[in-house]
């Protein structure tokens, strides 16, 4: 009995195995490989650039590249790719598609950027050939402001570290300390962009740098411990209670250093 596809004609023995009654071609015409919407939207943080990426604020991987990165991110949460199985046809996220080829190109604007979206797979494990499809996606980039960058500008600090010395310290000491210790809040900034130094004050009597971490805190002492021998004490004030009315405290750390350092 020759089997043929019920909406062309066309012969299976001579078109490729049918696919629910459908030869390849029409198939493939009548069902999109993607669905995407026309239009979504993406929040951008107008101080420091990162965008949110599902529900976790992402920072650009390449400087500059806000507006691209986040329209990509944007259409990857969104976009859904075809998939027939025995229990029906299924549309998956990009990262549970298996076998499928996707590319995304950007034009990038001041306030929206349009995504072209180019996939090629199979639906159904009987195509001959891949699928390939096209979409087109607008996406808003919504200015806002992060939780880190509103944390900074409300000047929200968890502890304080205070340095000091033996002696006054002079000028000259206190700038390539700031400086170190700057550095070295960087490097975990750059890891964990929760932790920042909200406030640096110079004082006659030293530095205090308002930091948004006690760990922070404690990091910055202990490289003036290991590389001056400081002297390291802490004391804490309670300031309130939590939701769960845990207790809450500012901790301040003193890092004194000796007298007659030198830079190193």
């Amino acid at each position: 009995m020759r089997r043929f596809c019920y909406r062309c004609g066309a012969l299976e023995a001579e078109k490729g195995p049918l696919i629910q009654g459908l030869c390849q071609r029409c198939f493939a015409s009548e069902h999109r490989l993607i669905r995407a919407p026309q239009k979504t939207d993406v929040s951008v943080c107008k101080r420091c650039g990162s965008y949110l990426n599902g529900n976790r604020w992402q920072v650009p991987s390449v400087t500059g590249a806000t507006s691209s990165e986040a329209a990509k991110a944007a259409v990857y949460q969104a976009l859904r790719l075809a998939k027939l199985t025995s229990e029906g046809l299924q549309f998956t996220r990009v990262g549970e598609a298996k076998g499928v080829e996707l590319r995304l190109e950007v034009k990038p604007a001041a306030r929206e950027a349009l995504v072209e979206i180019h996939a090629r797979g199979k639906i159904h494990e009987l195509q001959t050939e891949p699928s390939v499809d096209r979409a087109l996606v607008t996406i808003e980039l919504k200015q806002t402001t992060c939780d880190v960058c509103s944390l900074i500008s409300a000047g929200y600090y968890e502890a304080i570290l205070q340095v000091r010395g033996e002696e006054r310290l002079p000028k000259g000491e206190i700038t390539w300390i700031r400086k170190m210790l700057e550095a070295r809040a960087g490097e975990v900034s750059a890891s964990d962009r929760s932790i920042f130094i909200s406030k640096i004050e110079e004082r006659p009597e030293g530095l205090d740098f308002y930091v948004s971490s006690l760990s922070l805190a404690r990091g910055m002492a202990e490289v003036l411990k290991k590389g001056f021998n400081a002297e390291i004490s802490e004391t804490a004030k309670l300031i309130g209670r939590e939701r769960g009315g845990r207790r809450k405290f500012r901790v301040s750390v003193l890092a004194r250093l000796p007298a007659g350092i030198k830079e190193r």
